[in-house]
């Protein structure tokens, strides 16, 4: 059987916040939007229609438009500068690349985790990645893909909301909740509380 594990991105191996605030503030400026102060912690994790629906059901178009502006020049930045990375992430990676097929499924824009693959060059270890950007499809399908994709009967999802919860139980996978991310999250098999944590409780499942 293969051991693999899937991640989250945002909230689960870096943090971008900051960076995406100010981007869309400027991107705001440029639309001449008079509410340019948007809550980016508030929709990490959504999808772009969801992010559309939330901010923008009045006015698709404008909405679709902004995004979409906001999403190239975040891909843009973080390609070349990165974000806030979390604490022991690139080490933990590292140390379960030896023993574990690595994946990426996100809710974000097509080349967003290109970008942060690209930043820390992590590209060798992960063995494939996917997004909503890339299909259409929200998280649970977007697993699904990734477990037929590469011929996977069993892997673990580690991520930081709710949403990742379901959205691995639809796959009846364990749900591992990375409680320093943007979520909170009351059903998990199993809470870390750094990423390093990961590496003790994985050779509990396997």
């Amino acid at each position: 059987m293969k051991k693999a594990i899937i991640f989250d991105l945002d909230g689960t191996l870096w943090d971008t916040s900051n960076e995406t605030q100010k981007i869309w503030s400027e991107v705001a400026k440029q639309y001449n939007l008079k509410n340019s102060n948007y809550k980016i912690n508030d929709i990490m994790g959504m999808t772009k229609e969801e992010i559309i629906e939330c901010l923008f059901k009045n006015d698709r178009e404008l909405g679709n438009n902004f995004i979409t502006e906001c999403q190239k020049k975040e891909n843009e930045y973080f390609a070349i500068n990165g974000g806030h990375i979390y604490n022991n992430t690139l080490a933990t990676i590292q140390d379960l690349y030896n023993e574990f097929e690595l994946y990426i499924v996100s809710n974000c824009q097509s080349g967003y985790i290109e970008s942060f693959l690209q930043y820390y060059t992590l590209g060798k270890y992960f063995k494939d990645f996917e997004c909503s950007g890339n299909t259409g499809e929200e998280k649970s399908k977007n697993i699904t893909r990734i477990l037929h994709r590469n011929n996977i009967s069993f892997a673990i999802y580690v991520g930081d909301t709710e949403k990742d919860y379901y959205a691995s139980k639809v796959n009846n996978l364990p749900f591992i909740w990375a409680s320093y991310g943007f979520g909170i999250c009351e059903k998990y098999d199993w809470c870390i509380n750094d990423i390093s944590e990961l590496k003790k409780i994985v050779y509990l499942i396997f």
